[in-house]
């Protein structure tokens, strides 16, 4: 701030503010955005046949659950597999109706689940995003304070 001569915010910090913006917003929403990208496939009925647990390793100290599901593939031929992915958590019971995601490039499937987060994570992570929202905010004026100030001079 030269000869009196106020410019606004300088451009670093402008910047610093919405990289920290950026990547909160980011962290904040990542389990939403992995949840996207993760849940793709054809979407077909299907029924919860049988329900096995394994642990993953001799010392592990939870199981983990695969359902096996029955369904009719877009070709329509009957199917019976099991999920390729397991759970930690015991979501299903045998005769459970579930949304089968069918892959038919890799031969595998998926159980459709909603998005869902616990009360406590969802205001938490609100709350993080809303933060970070403001602070891209907070770089935007500043950014537009700067070029004002600077045309006015």
């Amino acid at each position: 701030m030269s000869g009196g001569k106020n410019t606004g915010a300088p451009w670093s910090m402008i910047i610093i503010a919405m990289a920290f913006g950026i990547v909160i917003v980011g962290l904040a929403n990542m389990d939403r955005v992995i949840w996207n990208w993760t849940s793709h496939g054809e979407r077909l009925p299907g029924q919860v046949v049988d329900l096995s647990s394994f642990r993953t390793s001799p010392g592990a100290t939870y199981l983990t659950f695969v359902p096996r599901v029955k369904f009719t593939d877009p070709g329509g031929q009957p199917r019976e597999m099991n999920v390729a992915n397991g759970s930690r958590y015991y979501d299903f019971r045998l005769g459970d109706r579930v949304t089968v995601l069918w892959r038919a490039e890799t031969q595998s499937i998926a159980i459709d689940l909603p998005f869902k987060r616990s009360f406590g994570m969802q205001i938490f992570l609100w709350g993080l995003t809303l933060v970070g929202l403001a602070l891209l905010g907070f770089a935007l004026w500043m950014a537009l304070e700067r070029v004002r100030l600077r045309k006015r001079y």
